[in-house]
């Protein structure tokens, strides 16, 4: 097919395959076997590179930003140019990614793990000197949904940036990244679209459940709704904060300890946490917060469940006939 050697616009031009250089991408690598990647070709090779790749001037070759499978494409068809975009120079790591997750969340075909693996370099690159691994980041976005004024301004800003960069919430943020957490067979099964993100949600939520993957190698032979998932992760944590002497589904078998010893030991909890301030990592704490988001979402559930007062029927003490 022929192409167009240049156009009148500075901005558009049909560069030289040869003047583009590819780096790495918020994409994971792309699998040229694929059949969308047969299809692009199929498509490219009848009817031309229909969307321009968007680059960058470097030295005297040109960064390619987004575009790669298109290039790819292009490339393996034999093609001697290819239609680009040229943006002003970019040189910053976090200027380039910030580009690259407009173009491709915009595009809406960002798979979510590449979604979560762009957010979390975007925020790294933007602070190298905070060595922010995942646990840092997700902690940094809870702590800038309850009160951002507390957070130091500069991570505020580059928070607020990402917001308005992938128009999400903050929960969705959080919730896109924790797909990081899940081992790679896992995260691969979410890229191929063979588990629902929404199910990788609740499996990063409930990574210390014992039958995990016995669940997950269930749930991929038989499919299951998100509430079904849900009751099949959580039902340890039932049975964990289940009271002393407690019979599932009915009253205790014994009296309760008093509610105010229960209070009793988490208030000591505080004021340990009070004494050890700035000895536990992030990570330490995130833990701990996890923990206690499983009591109270437990504690929620008996509250409603919970009777206004409890009648306990009194033994009866009067004597037995002799038989």
């Amino acid at each position: 097919m022929a192409t167009k050697k240049t156009t009148e616009s500075p901005e558009f031009l049909y560069l030289p395959m040869g003047s583009i250089i590819v780096e790495e991408q918020i994409r994971s690598k792309i699998d040229m076997t694929s059949e969308s990647f047969k299809a692009l070709m199929e498509s490219i090779n009848n009817r031309g590179v229909l969307e321009p790749v968007l680059v960058t001037q470097k030295d005297d070759k040109y960064l390619l930003l987004c575009g790669e499978r298109r290039f790819l494409a292009a490339q393996k068809l034999r093609h001697e140019t290819i239609p680009a975009r040229i943006v002003n120079a970019v040189t910053e790591k976090d200027e380039i990614l910030a580009i690259q997750l407009v173009e491709n969340l915009q595009r809406e075909d960002l798979n979510p793990i590449d979604q979560a693996k762009g957010i979390l370099a975007y925020i790294q690159a933007k602070h190298p000197n905070n060595v922010y691994n995942l646990d840092g980041v997700m902690s940094t976005l809870v702590s800038y949904n309850r009160r951002p004024e507390d957070l130091p301004e500069e991570i505020a800003l580059t928070v607020r940036a990402i917001i308005e960069i992938s128009a999400k919430s903050i929960q969705t943020m959080h919730r896109t990244i924790s797909l990081l957490k899940l081992v790679p067979k896992i995260q691969e099964a979410i890229v191929d679209g063979k588990l629902p993100v929404s199910h990788g949600y609740l499996f990063a939520a409930n990574l210390g459940n014992p039958d995990f993957f016995t669940i997950f190698d269930e749930i991929m032979e038989k499919p299951v709704t998100n509430a079904k998932l849900e009751k099949m992760l959580t039902a340890h944590k039932k049975a964990k904060y289940l009271p002393s002497g407690a019979v599932a589904g009915g009253l205790p078998s014994s009296k309760p300890t008093p509610i105010k010893k229960r209070v009793a030991v988490l208030q000591n909890a505080k004021s340990y946490f009070e004494k050890k301030t700035g000895m536990y990592t992030k990570s330490d704490i995130q833990t701990f917060l996890e923990e206690l988001k499983i009591l109270t979402s437990f504690m929620e559930e008996q509250f409603q469940k919970a009777p206004e007062r409890v009648n306990v029927k009194k033994p009866d003490n009067k004597p037995r006939p002799q038989v």
